[in-house]
């Protein structure tokens, strides 16, 4: 498992969206599932930092997620309007894990050039 703390959060990635230590933990770990899933060998050197960067962005995205459910009594909003108020919730089976694909986008993004990933290959 690759560690960010909150100072790297704030100094290094800049990150605004989580406001405190403790709120980073959880969305951190969840991160790090879904990367561990696809590295097929353990990062060294810089790529360490640059993991840490994918995992804060990904983490963001889950904190994201957590609280929009939170806010919705635990279901996935698939859209939502302001205009008159409407919410349209996801509905299970139809579709793919939205979150999910968009973690292992960030994750592609960020790592798919370092070989650090699983490519189905031996």
């Amino acid at each position: 498992m690759i560690r960010v703390d909150y100072i790297f959060y704030v100094e290094k990635y800049h990150g605004r969206l989580i406001d405190d230590e403790e709120s980073l933990k959880l969305p951190v770990l969840k991160a790090n599932t879904y990367l561990n899933q696809v590295l097929r060998r353990k990062p060294q050197g810089e790529e360490v930092e640059q993991i840490q960067f994918c995992l804060c962005e990904a983490a963001e995205l889950i904190y994201q997620d957590d609280i929009n459910r939170w806010e919705h009594g635990g279901r996935e909003v698939q859209s939502e309007s302001t205009d008159g108020y409407s919410v349209t919730y996801a509905v299970k089976g139809t579709a793919g894990d939205p979150l999910q694909e968009k973690v292992y986008a960030v994750i592609r993004r960020h790592l798919s050039h370092t070989g650090l990933l699983y490519q189905g290959v031996r």
